[in-house]
């Protein structure tokens, strides 16, 4: 009987903390933001248009969570671009601000211009992952 009482206590303190943890995690709508040919590469602009829909908490510096390369206090919320083949094309692991979501990019040499791409957001401290549109790259 006490097991019982106690598990049942687990079970409400879980509950009550868990939406003080969890931030919205919308699914980001992304954006064509222009590109820029510089000699033989390619640089693509992508904007989520959004951003303003993310907590600030989601991007905030994350000591605690594994580093990124050398950084030790990368933030929160990564986010990685992809080709159509879900080939990895570039990412960001320090964006400190939602804002930044407005200014994404990636570079790949002319020749390897992908036809589309798409974005993931990846909360570290809860473990979620989203998914943003595709977007076609002109």
């Amino acid at each position: 009987m006490k097991l019982k009482l106690f598990l049942v206590a687990v079970a409400l303190l879980v509950g009550f903390a868990a939406p003080a943890l969890a931030q919205p995690f919308p699914r980001p709508v992304l954006q064509f933001n222009g590109q820029l040919v510089f000699g033989p590469t390619l640089i693509v602009g992508l904007k989520v248009v959004n951003w303003s829909d993310y907590s600030p908490a989601l991007f905030a510096d994350s000591p605690k969570l594994p580093p990124c390369g050398l950084n030790i206090s990368a933030s929160r919320t990564w986010v990685d671009i992809y080709n159509a083949r879900k080939q990895k094309l570039y990412g960001f692991c320090d964006l400190g601000d939602p804002s930044n979501l407005s200014q994404l990019w990636f570079s790949v040499p002319i020749s390897h211009r992908p036809r589309a791409v798409f974005i993931t957001l990846i909360d570290r401290l809860q473990r979620r992952i989203v998914v943003s549109n595709k977007v076609a790259i002109p």
